[in-house]
């Protein structure tokens, strides 16, 4: 099985897809599902029926109360979209996207992110990931079945690949609860911590102000995602970030 991706489903509203969802991760031969919420819906008979044939990859599906939880071990992590939900918001057409992601390949996991059928993902989800894609098409209405749409995209990640390099093994931090390192660009926990870090020191320091808090903290949250930091820039952030803390 391949282990430099997995998929990530957010608050999935009928089990069928799950299950079409599972058989096309097994094509491509994934078994890292990931669901956000909608607890138990990979054992619903929905998903059975739909996913007969892979019933080890429902059985493995690990269920997380947020988004970024779900995703907090990847160094990458890519929301499939039709649109931003931001017009700041940098939104990348699948292929070049895919392309890119093939250069990096096997310096940590990376996340394929699909939002629910009925209203995809929340702004505020979409803040939390490092890309946004979107499979350019014909319709400007309509959008594809999400289990379409992850067949289209594991195509264009793994389709001319011969084979994929597996990322850092991390199982046993892991099973301590500890969140590994990876090489190139820092897990989606490293850099929440180092984001509600700054948001902290900005709010105590008073730069904050007026009755847009929350939109300005959102502001800060777009400049970090467009801007994606990879590991060395990061670690020199969060080194710059620490000395204006201390006040040295």
């Amino acid at each position: 099985m391949t282990s430099a991706l997995c998929v990530v489903l957010v608050g999935p509203e009928q089990a069928a897809n799950v299950g079409f969802v599972a058989r096309t991760m097994a094509c491509y031969g994934l078994a890292d599902l990931r669901i956000v919420g909608s607890p138990g819906i990979a054992a619903d008979g929905a998903a059975r029926k739909t996913g007969k044939a892979v019933p080890e990859v429902l059985d493995a599906a690990r269920y997380f109360s947020s988004l970024s939880d779900a995703i907090s071990d990847c160094g990458s992590a890519y929301g499939f979209t039709r649109r931003s939900r931001d017009p700041s918001q940098r939104i990348e057409d699948l292929d070049p996207a895919a392309r890119a992601w093939k250069k990096g390949v096997g310096s940590g996991i990376s996340a394929l992110v699909f939002g629910r059928e009925s209203q995809g993902l929340f702004r505020e989800e979409t803040l939390l990931l490092t890309h946004l894609v979107r499979i350019p098409l014909p319709s400007e209405t309509l959008s594809l079945n999400v289990s379409h749409a992850l067949a289209i995209g594991l195509y264009a990640f793994l389709g001319a690949l011969d084979s994929v390099p597996r990322p850092m093994e991390s199982s046993a931090a892991s099973a301590e609860g500890e969140v590994p390192s990876v090489e190139g660009f820092p897990t989606r926990g490293e850099t929440a911590q180092a984001m509600e870090g700054m948001l902290a020191s900005l709010e105590a320091g008073g730069f904050f102000k007026g009755g847009k808090q929350e939109a300005q903290k959102e502001y800060v949250r777009l400049l970090w995602q467009r801007m994606n930091p990879n590991r060395r820039e990061f670690d020199f952030i969060a080194g710059l970030l620490r000395v204006l803390k201390s006040g040295r």
